[in-house]
């Protein structure tokens, strides 16, 4: 019998990740829903992506674009694929990668400090059935670059 992954009970959902050509666009069909933009619009250079975060009457999701000149989204969005990430916010970023790994998961982004998350290290990891986790560490960085618990 094949061990079925379970994710740890401390593991908090956080957003469900969008991927568009045009996070306006976007914006305005959920706006008819209910959503509302939740903060500022970020740019992460180092992912090469824009977003926000818009909140209703369902789950948090991140919208988000390539920046120009960037391809970050563009397999993605070529398949026709629109919702591509689940997010969870974790105490340990290590432990986490552990759980993904003892689950067949593949990290395909190493941890690296995030825009959207005010530097807080966020990691990506895929599975064999194709779902991508994203893993956000709940505490910021420390100031020599290290971050807590994980």
């Amino acid at each position: 019998m094949v061990e079925k992954p379970v994710l740890p009970v401390d593991y908090a959902f956080h957003h469900i990740g969008c991927a568009t050509t045009s996070i306006e666009r976007e914006r305005g069909l959920f706006e008819a829903m209910g959503y509302q933009q939740e903060g500022e619009m970020f740019s992460d250079p180092l992912q090469g992506i824009a977003g926000c975060f818009i909140s209703g009457p369902g789950p948090r999701i991140e919208l988000l674009e390539n920046l120009p000149g960037a391809d970050t989204l563009t397999p993605w969005l070529t398949a026709g694929v629109k919702w591509y990430h689940l997010a969870y916010e974790v105490d340990d970023m290590n432990r986490a990668l552990d759980w993904a790994r003892s689950h067949g998961g593949k990290v395909i982004v190493q941890p690296v400090p995030a825009t959207a998350f005010r530097g807080r290290h966020i990691s990506f990891v895929m599975f064999r059935n194709k779902t991508m986790l994203e893993f956000i560490h709940k505490s910021a960085p420390l100031c020599n670059g290290q971050s807590n618990g994980g």
